[in-house]
């Protein structure tokens, strides 16, 4: 597990736990496990967030151009520049 590429293993892992909560046969202790990681993504999401900033930032420090970060992120140049900045994506607005 540990050769896997771009975060892969931290992926598969908190994918292997969702998986669990969703085997577990006792709709109550699914339920309450569930809720429990409910209430600790915000700020886990948040940490996530602060992570990938101060990357973006160091990279930035050590003059790797924006377009080369794009690139090895994975996203456009404009959300390096967002990210960097502190700023937050837009969720899409949902019709219905």
């Amino acid at each position: 597990m540990a050769d896997q590429p771009d975060g892969e293993q931290e992926v598969r892992i908190v994918t292997d736990v969702v998986d669990s909560l969703e085997a577990l046969e006792d709709p109550a202790e699914r339920a309450k496990r569930a809720g429990r990681l409910l209430a600790e993504w915000p700020p886990l999401g948040s940490r996530l967030r602060d992570i990938r900033q101060e990357a973006v930032v160091a990279m930035r420090a050590q003059n790797v151009r924006y377009r080369k970060i794009a690139e090895v992120l994975g996203i456009s140049l404009a959300r390096v520049q967002q990210i960097e900045a502190g700023e937050r994506g837009r969720k899409p607005k949902v019709e219905g």
